[in-house]
């Protein structure tokens, strides 16, 4: 026979649930860290699209030579017939404004242990340049203007729609860029991979060394922040906290960062305080453990 009550016959004031769960019995974690980053850390595309176009430059494997003005060039119709089926043309330039990219390459033909007479490569593709660069000036814009809700909506749509039409129309590229004085943009292997290496460093410095010093870290009763780099570290509790993340920009936080976003805390007590921390990844679920730790003090308090 069973001794236990019924849930009615509980005396009044009393809860029918189970103890409440002690600190450090739950599933999550006891501890969480949120990092601020600095908006380097949304320059990912430029090194990682440098390396895809140094690679794509060295698989194509063309060549590049500096020419006077002067130049000029024609096939060579003597050798038609030429066994060895290499099509031969004539170089000719002025008399004394030989540049030094060829008088390399004459140097570099007559060595019979050196098969490369031109050193430098360079793709032929107008559209590489171009990209490239826009692709730079776009991720400076983005990571120094906010464009939130509907206006970087807009603008995504307006760029993608330009971009697909230049591309679509043949020789698109070439066309656009021979219309404003055949200002066609060429960067060699080298300028690829110096431009892409510079920002890789800058950006693995920053995002796993500098960025990691711009922090809070918050425990089930109290929250710790430093706020820059050097700075002391100072201590909040967490009665009375509130969360909020601000609207999202769909370049920066969703397309470059990862689902990151920009956070404000807010603390509680006589001297109220307001703390900005910007670009923290994986936000929304940061915020769901955040929850889960405010919500394991509560439990704790009761």
């Amino acid at each position: 026979m069973s001794s236990a009550l019924p849930p009615s016959s509980a005396p009044p004031g009393t809860s029918t649930a189970g103890p409440p769960r002690a600190p450090g019995t739950g599933h999550g974690p006891r501890e969480i860290k949120l990092v601020s980053h600095s908006p380097i850390f949304y320059w990912w595309p430029i090194w990682l699209l440098g390396y895809v176009m140094a690679l794509v430059t060295l698989f194509e494997n063309h060549r590049m030579a500096v020419l006077p003005a002067e130049a000029r060039v024609q096939k060579d119709e003597r050798v038609a017939d030429d066994k060895d089926k290499n099509e031969r043309y004539i170089l000719t330039i002025p008399k004394g404004q030989i540049t030094r990219s060829l008088d390399k390459a004459v140097q570099n033909s007559s060595d019979p242990a050196n098969p490369d007479t031109f050193r430098p490569r360079m793709s032929e593709k107008s559209w590489m340049g171009p990209l490239y660069c826009c692709i730079l000036l776009l991720t400076i814009l983005i990571t120094n203007i906010p464009l939130r809700g509907l206006w970087s909506f807009l603008v995504l749509m307006l760029l993608l729609i330009m971009a697909l039409g230049i591309t679509l129309v043949p020789n698109g590229w070439d066309n656009l860029l021979g219309a404003v004085g055949n200002l066609h943009i060429y960067i060699n292997m080298a300028g690829y991979l110096f431009i892409a290496t510079t920002v890789l460093i800058l950006w693995a410095v920053s995002v796993f060394i500098f960025d990691q010093r711009t922090y809070m870290i918050i425990t089930p009763g109290q929250i710790r922040v430093c706020e820059h780099i050097g700075a002391s570290i100072r201590n909040f509790d967490t009665t009375g906290l509130s969360f909020e993340k601000q609207r999202d920009d769909l370049f920066r936080h969703w397309i470059l960062g990862f689902f990151s976003g920009d956070l404000i805390v807010r603390t509680s007590g006589a001297e109220r305080e307001e703390i900005r921390f910007p670009n923290v990844l994986w936000i929304g679920y940061r915020l769901e453990q955040v929850q889960e730790i405010l919500r394991e003090r509560t439990v704790v308090s009761q």
